[in-house]
């Protein structure tokens, strides 16, 4: 029993004079980077080379700054800041801080840099909710939800925004769909756009369809392009031949 209360003494003694040292570590710490805060604010932490601190007085110091410049409104640098301190956390928080003023693509970015695929799902599924269609493909081809980006591009054919349905289905590799976005853009007269979904899908047969069609527009460069997707040399020949404005 009394070696035990001997031991006890010893583990606490030894406890003490360990809190001791880290606390005048600390305060160093906390000196050095008071000295260091201004230099680097001004300076900005990307331009500085920091390799001869400490990983811990190191990760200290840009946290520090980092809290400093959001403070202060500097939010890019702040992230910056985060983003070498590989602080997660207080990137996820900035991507919260974007999202609440509506700022979805800032707040895309902030949660890209946390590797945080819980914030980028919720909110691609708000931005779909919302019709924030570029915002919410962004966000799940960030965390590839293919069933939800599929979503986001049939949400985008139905509304018009044929751009963004093209670049959806050409990542998903939907031909089908491609082609359904080319026909639609047809019908909105809108064949620069047709042109690049039927030559996404590889549709030989409505790319020649389109390029007649622009051949009775006088849309002669499309037609050209059209044809020549397609591989329609004999057309491509023909106009080159007969209409140098093709060119």
């Amino acid at each position: 029993m009394g070696n035990e209360i001997v031991i006890q003494k010893m583990v606490n003694q030894i406890a003490e004079s360990n809190k001791e040292v880290f606390n005048k570590q600390d305060e160093r710490d906390s000196d050095t980077i008071r000295r260091l805060v201004p230099v680097l604010m001004q300076k900005g932490v990307e331009n500085m080379n920091l390799a001869m601190l400490s990983g811990e007085l190191k990760s200290k110091l840009l946290n520090y700054v980092g809290d400093e410049y959001f403070r202060k409104g500097q939010v890019k640098e702040a992230i910056n800041s985060f983003v070498l301190a590989s602080n997660r956390t207080k990137l996820a928080e900035i991507g919260e801080h974007y999202e609440l003023v509506g700022q979805l693509g800032e707040a895309i970015n902030c949660y890209k840099l946390a590797s945080d695929e819980e914030h980028l799902l919720s909110l691609g599924k708000k931005c779909l909710e919302n019709f924030h269609l570029k915002e919410a493909m962004l966000a799940f081809q960030l965390v590839e939800d293919t069933a939800s980006l599929e979503r986001v591009g049939d949400e985008c054919l139905a509304k018009g925004k044929y751009e963004i349905a093209t670049e959806i289905y050409k990542n998903l590799g939907t031909k089908e769909k491609l082609s359904l976005v080319g026909d639609a853009c047809i019908k909105d007269r809108e064949f620069a756009n047709a042109l690049t979904a039927y030559s996404t899908a590889g549709a030989a047969e409505k790319l020649n369809a389109l390029g007649d069609i622009c051949v009775q527009g006088e849309h002669l460069k499309l037609a050209l392009q059209s044809y020549g997707a397609a591989g329609n040399e004999m057309m491509v020949t023909f106009l080159k031949e007969n209409f140098p404005e093709s060119n």
